[in-house]
């Protein structure tokens, strides 16, 4: 028997090891090595003094009808409001027949998408938009400045062969060096 060792138990570590026990036919010994004492990685909700908080800024969302009903069927979509959306009046989509988020955790959550960078003490909209409040807050010569290199990058593309480039090609060598460079070192 093979010995498939997968580092971490979030969305892809959990998704490898249950198919290679799905599919293998006892073929593998699954071990999953997670750092936390929990699973989901920062897709995980944690529940403290009654609510429900998400760890991470993540969010579930796949263009393939395939890999989302695989997640669907492992954790449906909720089907009834829960109990911030009622408080707060938000409308939801819900799922016919699904679970109900206040009765079990094994439901998929439905939340709007906010998604911002926090630079210089300011937060600014992802993906980046060229608003009033942007220009404020990154300053007028900056914003030329980043106006100009977005210019630049657009026409004068380089070859995608690292993610410094993927994102210099689309944003330009200013606004890469702001928000991305360092997220980009990590990686």
């Amino acid at each position: 028997m093979k010995k498939a060792v997968i580092i971490g138990a979030g969305p892809a570590g959990l998704t490898a090891a249950t198919e290679l026990l799905k599919n293998g036919n006892n073929e593998f010994e699954v071990v999953v090595l997670e750092e936390s004492q929990a699973i989901g990685g920062i897709s995980q909700t944690v529940s403290y003094n009654g609510n429900r908080m998400d760890i991470g800024g993540h969010r579930f969302f796949s263009k393939s009808d395939e890999i989302m009903k695989w997640w669907s069927d492992l954790m449906p979509v909720q089907g009834k409001m829960s109990y911030d959306d009622k408080i707060l009046g938000r409308e939801k989509p819900l799922s016919p027949n699904g679970p109900d988020p206040e009765q079990t955790d094994n439901v998929m959550l439905v939340r709007d998408r906010v998604s911002r960078i926090y630079y210089r003490n300011h937060f600014f909209d992802y993906p980046i938009s060229m608003k009033p409040e942007t220009i404020k807050n990154m300053g007028f010569l900056t914003t030329v400045r980043a106006g100009l290199s977005y210019l630049k990058a657009s026409v004068f593309k380089k070859p995608e062969t690292s993610l410094e480039n993927f994102y210099i090609n689309r944003f330009g060598r200013v606004l890469y060096s702001m928000f991305f460079e360092g997220y980009t070192e990590k990686l």
